[in-house]
C-alpha cells in the first residue's frame, strides 16, 4: 500500500510542477498583439541630466534615448521629441506600443544608457492618428 500511495503522491506532485511550471511561462512569456499600423503612442518623460557635457542639451540627450530605445520595439518615432515643460519632453511613436513593447520600452528609458541622463516615463497613452 505504501507503494501506491508514494506513486499517487509522485503524480500529485508533478502534475503540480507542470502546472506551475506552465503558469510561470505565461506570465513571462514575451507575446506581442497586433496593433493597427496607424495607430500612435505618446510617451512623456522626466528627465535629469547631471554632469553632462557642456555642449550637450537635454533636448538631445533624449532624442539620442529614445532613438536607442526605438531599437527595442517596432515602432519609430514621428518627428521629434518636445519639451512640454522644465525636465519634461512627450515623443511620438507609431504604430502604437503593445504591452510587451510597452514594458520593453519602458525598462530601456529607465535604464541608464546614455551617460549622465536620467529619464523616468511618466505615461505612455495612445493618442489620435491625424
Amino acid at each position: 500500500m505504501s507503494t501506491l500511495r508514494r506513486t499517487v503522491a509522485a503524480v500529485v506532485g508533478l502534475a503540480i510542477g507542470v502546472v506551475g511550471v506552465l503558469a510561470l511561462r505565461e506570465a513571462t512569456l514575451s507575446t506581442h498583439q497586433p496593433v493597427a499600423a496607424d495607430s500612435r503612442v505618446a510617451v512623456v518623460l522626466d528627465v535629469d541630466t547631471r554632469n553632462r557635457e557642456r555642449d550637450q542639451s537635454p533636448a538631445e540627450m533624449v532624442g539620442a534615448l529614445l532613438a536607442v530605445c526605438r531599437l527595442e520595439v517596432s515602432s519609430d518615432l514621428v518627428g521629434t521629441p518636445r519639451e512640454v515643460a522644465p525636465g519634461r519632453f512627450e515623443a511620438v511613436l507609431e504604430p502604437a506600443l503593445d504591452q510587451t513593447n510597452r514594458r520593453q520600452f519602458r525598462g530601456c528609458i529607465e535604464d541608464w544608457t546614455i551617460d549622465s541622463l536620467q529619464a523616468h516615463v511618466r505615461s505612455l497613452e495612445a493618442v489620435p492618428s491625424p
